[in-house]
This record gives structure tokens, C-alpha cells and sequence, in this order.
């Protein structure tokens, strides 16, 4: 045993409550200005929590970073958050209607090879190319998946290739309160000269917002339809056209919906972006 080592040992032993307590001193001071994400990379979820980190390597002279202006660093940050965050839940989607295709294969091949009728090969073939597009959507989403991991990892210095677990939220639409383009000015504090600068951005705002609420209303009628062809062909019940035609319509009506969430919420990002930038200027 050390001297050095020895000597703590009998303070220790001597006045367990200063040690103990000078121990949680120097784990405090270790720990003083370091967020839960810089002491963890793996804890990195929040679209607030990237932003901060992002901006602070905007500030340092980190190689391989350029330097922008702090409003484009947000925008960009939420435009690949926003993106990971919607393929991230397309791409869970394609993968449910894959193993529901799977499966319609597999039951389709099954009730053919027993003679029992209402299947035709040309059904089968029908169900086996729905799987292939999904599988061809699967690819595509994976690769657009990784890009949006790199872009936004080169703004906050850091490796998200391979951590799934960065972005956990669903998309969902981000909070606009606002009911009209002169509410939206007035609640800015804006004059009529930023109108012009302003409004086509609004309507992109406006435009998918709309599309987001019809898109809600698809997607929970889309489900019911998928639901019930799947259970109506597990009992024997259904068509395999029919299921087909749910699996084909879920699939487009899902990932337009997600489509106009992202939309939605990068129009808004850009709309954000755009009054800082005139606020700043005035």
C-alpha cells in the first residue's frame, strides 16, 4: 500500500463524514458545466439539447465546422432533426407492412397449393410485388435515414451513424397558434415592410398545415381498413386483393402524412428563421 493511498485511508477511517462529503465536492466540480449530452454523447435526444450543442460548436474554432450565423445553425438543425425524426417512423412503417406481406404471401402460397380455390397465382404475384416495393422503400429510407445522420452530426461534431437511439420523438406537428398572417405580424411585433418578405413563406406554413389535418384524419381511416383486411385474412375471410389494396393504401397515405408533418414543420422553422433575421435587421 502507497503512503499517499495509506494516508487517505486513516482520514477516512478517521472522519468517514469529511471524506465522504469531500468526495461529493470533487465529483460536483468535475461535473459543474457539463450537460447530461456532453458528459454522455449516447443521451443526445432533444431537439433543444442539439441546438445548444450545435450552436457552441459554432462558436469554436473546431476543424472540418463552418461558421454560420446562429439562426441558419437552428434551421439546419431542425430541418435533419426533423427529417431523421420522419424517416425514422416511415421507415418503422415499411417494415410492419413488410411483415404483413410476408405473411399474406405465405397464407396466399398455402391455400393455392391446397386446391381449396380464391387464390390465383396472379394474386400471389400481386402480393410478392407489394413486397418488393416495400423492400425497394426500405433501402431507399435507410440510405435518406444515414445522410440526415451525417448533416446533422457535422453540426455538433459527433458520430450518429450507428446510435438509433438519438432521436426517439414521434413527428408530430410543431406548436403554430397563430390564425392568420396579420395575427402572425402583430404577434411579432412586424410593420406592412416585412409583409412581402414574410408571406410567401406563410402560405408554405399555411399550405401544409392543412395538408397535415386532412392527413390525420387519412391516416386513422387507413389504419381501421389495414387492421380489419389483415384480421379478415388471418380467419380465412378475406380477399387477397383486397389486402393487398390496404397494405399499398396505408403505406402511401402513412408516409404522406409524415411527409406534410416534415413539411409542415421545417416551413415553420423557415418562417422562424426568417422574422429572427428581420428582427435582428430592425
Amino acid at each position: 500500500m502507497s503512503n499517499a493511498f495509506l494516508r487517505i485511508f486513516l482520514v477516512w477511517a478517521r472522519y468517514p463524514c469529511f471524506m465522504l462529503a469531500t468526495v461529493f465536492i470533487i465529483l460536483l466540480q468535475t461535473s459543474v458545466g457539463l450537460s447530461a449530452a456532453d458528459r454522455n454523447p449516447d443521451s443526445i435526444n432533444s431537439l433543444q439539447e442539439i441546438i445548444r450543442i450545435a450552436l457552441k460548436n459554432n462558436s469554436k474554432n473546431i476543424p472540418k465546422v463552418t461558421h454560420q450565423p446562429p439562426e441558419n445553425i437552428i434551421f439546419l438543425v431542425k430541418k435533419y432533426y426533423y427529417q431523421i425524426e420522419t424517416q425514422r417512423e416511415q421507415l418503422a412503417t415499411a417494415k410492419e407492412v413488410q411483415g404483413y406481406f410476408e405473411k399474406g404471401i405465405k397464407k396466399s402460397q398455402e391455400i393455392f397449393e391446397s386446391d381449396e380455390g380464391g387464390v390465383s397465382q396472379a394474386d400471389i404475384t400481386k402480393l410478392k410485388l407489394g413486397l418488393s416495393n416495400t423492400l425497394n422503400n426500405i433501402i431507399d429510407l435507410k440510405h435518406s435515414l444515414q445522410i440526415g445522420k451525417l448533416n446533422l452530426g457535422k453540426l455538433i461534431n459527433r458520430d450518429l451513424l450507428d446510435r438509433n437511439h438519438i432521436i426517439t420523438a414521434d413527428p408530430i406537428p410543431v406548436d403554430f397558434p397563430h390564425t392568420g398572417f396579420d395575427s402572425y405580424l402583430k404577434a411579432k411585433k412586424l410593420t406592412e415592410g416585412s409583409k412581402q418578405l414574410l408571406y410567401e413563406v406563410y402560405l408554405d406554413v399555411e399550405s401544409s398545415n392543412a395538408k397535415v389535418k386532412l392527413g390525420i384524419k387519412n391516416r386513422k381511416i387507413s389504419r381501421a381498413l389495414l387492421v380489419s383486411q389483415v384480421a379478415n385474412y388471418d380467419f380465412g375471410i378475406g380477399d387477397s386483393q383486397e389486402l393487398f389494396e390496404a397494405l399499398m393504401l396505408y403505406t402511401r397515405v402513412f408516409s404522406s402524412y409524415l411527409d406534410s408533418v416534415y413539411t409542415f414543420n421545417v416551413a415553420v422553422a423557415k418562417l422562424e428563421k426568417l422574422t429572427n433575421v428581420i428582427i435582428l435587421k430592425n
